[in-house]
């Protein structure tokens, strides 16, 4: 799960996202067979499902690599119980992407014991920002940028392939064009920041390297798109970093070009009126599911010195939490003011990689009133 970051940097983050270390995976499957209901699908990304007593809707969990099975995922609750596992018929490397109530997972890997699988998943797996296929908030819908057509995106070298959003559902095979929207091309792609079937919204942008502009925010029911006007608009024209709430009512945009160690700034808008509602020092990489909170954070001089996170309370300016560690991934926790930070440090060598270096994390959930358990030690899962 690598560095944290708002989205708009090119480094890779959590947030119910297919994770960075999926991109060498993928870019072995992409071109193959797929779905009968989708020209072009990538054929070996398993939609899996795990029993009720691991993972539900009122009782979430969230996934990790073992700490040392290549094998094997492991689950835990929000209070810090293991509770489940699936076991994978291949080791690394191989991507994954749990949904936020850790009920499914996306994998290149087939599962061998411990989850069922339930469908395919179109679009190539990537990272963050710029990823294709991310979990819709009600963890049983997918939603990607895909040509017009429905064919995954072919890189072209230097052409532009205009795109479209799609809506799908792995367990029944339905898969519906939303807007057409964006073009996929050097450097650059369309890219979901949040979507949510219940909500009947998302919010999607174009991606330029750490660049993330054009937002829209779309109506999943009937493809309405109405671009996103901050008001008043941004006195800077600055490199813009962006994130928006799981139910798609949120945006934060900020400056993310300041140097190393400077502190840069994130507006809170509303994404209907575009008001500004609050503006925080250092960059929000993600809002709390329930919206009222947003995890920042402050990173220092380069990537080793870390930074320092901080869970605020986003109305009144409140600190809740902060501690200075080593950058690493997020996930929130459905309907709830909780996030899972983890920091990734690493060591010891990924097989069959030689010279790539193991990432491990001791997480730690963040509840939202500021107190904190730490789990056991484990590998992040996107590495």
């Amino acid at each position: 799960m690598n560095e944290s970051r708002s989205a708009g940097d090119s480094r890779p983050s959590r947030l119910g996202v297919v994770m960075a270390a999926a991109i060498a995976a993928a870019a072995s499957l992409a071109g193959c067979g797929g779905s009968s209901n989708s020209a072009g699908s990538v054929q070996h990304q398993w939609v899996v499902e795990v029993p009720s007593t691991v993972a539900s809707a009122e009782n979430p969990a969230i996934w990790f690599r073992d700490r040392t099975d290549d094998h094997l995922l492991v689950a835990y609750d929000w209070e810090g119980a293991e509770v489940g596992g699936i076991q994978l018929r291949d080791s690394q490397p191989f991507g994954a992407g749990q949904s936020p109530d850790g009920t499914a997972l996306v994998t290149s890997a087939q599962p061998t014991s411990g989850a069922s699988v339930v469908g395919r998943a179109d679009g190539p797996m990537l990272a963050g920002a710029t990823g294709q296929v991310t979990w819709a908030r009600d963890s049983s819908h997918l939603c990607s940028f895909r040509q017009q057509n429905g064919a995954d995106f072919v890189d072209q070298g230097t052409t532009f392939e205009p795109g479209a959003l799609f809506v799908d559902d792995p367990a029944t095979g339905a898969s519906r064009r939303v807007v057409r929207f964006g073009s996929n091309g050097p450097m650059s792609s369309p890219t979901v920041l949040s979507c949510s079937v219940p909500d009947d919204r998302a919010v999607v942008g174009e991606s330029f390297v750490a660049n993330v502009s054009s937002l829209h925010v779309i109506t999943l029911g009937t493809g309405a798109s109405v671009v996103f006007s901050p008001q008043p608009p941004p006195s800077v024209q600055a490199t813009q970093g962006a994130v928006a709430s799981a139910d798609g009512t949120l945006i934060a945009e900020g400056s993310t070009n300041g140097t190393w160690g400077s502190t840069n700034q994130f507006t809170v808008y509303d994404s209907s009126t575009g008001a500004a509602l609050a503006t925080l020092p250092n960059d929000i990489v993600t809002f709390s599911d329930d919206d009222s909170r947003v995890l920042t954070v402050q990173a220092f001089n380069s990537s080793t010195q870390g930074g320092i996170y901080r869970l605020v309370d986003w109305r009144t300016g409140a600190v809740l939490w902060s501690d200075h560690l080593a950058l690493g991934s997020f996930l929130t926790r459905p309907d709830s003011g909780d996030v899972v930070v983890e920091p990734t440090t690493y060591g010891g060598s990924v097989p069959g990689s030689p010279g790539t270096l193991q990432p491990y994390t001791t997480p730690i959930i963040v509840r939202a009133d500021g107190t904190t358990l730490q789990l056991p030690e484990v590998r992040p899962l996107g590495d």
